[in-house]
């Protein structure tokens, strides 16, 4: 596992382009401007023939990955190449967080106007909620990373 909230792999299989895009389409929820996907499929974004653009239809879950994906047809195969990353939103959201919090606190903590443990605290608050993203971001890449293959593989 990464550090850094980043996948990247590929999945093979003997099916051409075609077919795997037929499958990952029956999968997929065409993304609706402005509006919030139904929740009827497992995925929703955008497909095309050689590509896709997708985020797992869950709801209320602002650090899921953002899937992005190549289909490529190889010697007999079609390799399937996919990037998983955290939403630019998130990643906004995170670092306006850290500015407020360390830009807030910061000075305070500075003046030693506070005891030792309030500032261990302080300090540790923003690690701990890294922590917390880092493992749902992980999570959700292993549970997606398992439902692709499946789907992309004709298994699902």
């Amino acid at each position: 596992m990464n550090l850094l909230p980043y996948d990247k792999f590929t999945i093979f299989t003997p099916e051409i382009v075609p077919v795997v895009s037929q499958r990952l389409s029956a999968k997929i929820e065409t993304a609706k401007m402005l509006q919030f996907p139904d929740a009827k499929l497992p995925y929703y974004g955008t497909i095309s023939a050689e590509k896709f653009n997708i985020t797992r239809n869950v709801y209320r879950k602002l650090f899921i990955p953002v899937i992005k994906g190549i289909l490529e047809t190889q010697s007999q195969q079609t390799a399937v190449h996919i990037q998983m990353s955290l939403h630019p939103a998130a990643i906004g959201y995170l670092v306006f967080l850290f500015w407020f919090w360390y830009g807030g606190f910061l000075p305070v903590m500075l003046q030693d106007a506070l005891p030792i443990y309030f500032q261990f605290i302080f300090l540790s608050t923003p690690l701990g909620l890294i922590f917390i993203i880092w493992s749902f971001f992980w999570s959700e890449v292993k549970k997606t990373r398992s439902d692709l293959a499946d789907i992309i593989q004709g298994q699902l």
